[in-house]
């Protein structure tokens, strides 16, 4: 079990683990166990336990990037694991900031999902949009499905038509998510009572971005649905 300090309060900027001076002052002790890969910390403010799973003992800490704002306050910290660049912390300093921070991201994700599925130049008879959140594993993700895609699962279930709006009898790689692990690190640093709501006004806003940005620029089929739908 390592522990690793960073310092709440440091120069505005944006700096390496071994660049950090961590010798005094209130810090962040982000605890990670190597024979799991589990990080974790308590998130300042509101005391609550954050868990980031899959970290590869040879990144720690020096993968570690701290970002303070102008203040010289901790905003946040992330890892580089290769071209992937995760989140570990974010600083809301209220309930209001975490709403609208989270909002951002979802919106972004969106976009960013809303050009990937409009460059495949497909026509779509059904896009899903599957949702779950637990408390701390959390999903937001798209699915879609040509009419042929439709028809193969309606013709595997003997022709019962009722299959076809069901995302779950799709391939599982025709799903695009949305940074799940970025989104959950949000969700855990901010008011526990809050997450929830949060989480649900998050994936409305996901859906209704989504709309705006795919319905008028994809060719669909005359049957065409939206559909969302809670995940397992």
């Amino acid at each position: 079990m390592g522990v690793y300090k960073i310092p709440r309060k440091f120069k505005a900027g944006e700096f390496k683990f071994a660049e950090l001076d961590n010798s005094g002052g209130e810090c962040l002790e982000l605890n990670y166990d190597e024979k799991y890969g589990l990080l974790t910390y308590d998130a300042p403010m509101y005391e609550s336990e954050v868990r980031v799973y899959s970290v590869p003992k040879e990144l720690m800490p020096n993968a570690l990037t701290a970002l303070y704002d102008k203040n010289g306050t901790l905003d946040k910290v992330t890892l580089a694991e290769g071209e992937r660049v995760r989140l570990i912390y974010i600083w809301f300093k209220d309930i209001m900031k975490s709403e609208s921070g989270v909002l951002k991201f979802v919106k972004e994700q969106a976009d960013k999902i809303a050009k990937e599925i409009i460059k495949r130049k497909q026509k779509l008879a059904r896009l899903f949009v599957g949702k779950f959140y637990d408390g701390e594993a959390v999903e937001i993700a798209v699915k879609c499905a040509t009419a042929e895609e439709m028809r193969s699962v309606i013709d595997e279930y003997d022709g019962d038509v009722t299959t076809a709006d069901n995302s779950g009898n799709y391939s599982v790689e025709k799903m695009i998510t949305i940074d799940r692990e970025a989104l959950g690190v949000m969700l855990m640093c901010t008011n526990g009572e809050f997450r929830s709501m949060l989480f649900n006004k998050a994936a409305e806003t996901f859906e209704e971005r989504l709309k705006s940005r795919v319905l008028d620029k994809i060719d669909k089929t005359g049957d065409f649905k939206f559909i969302s739908e809670e995940c397992d």
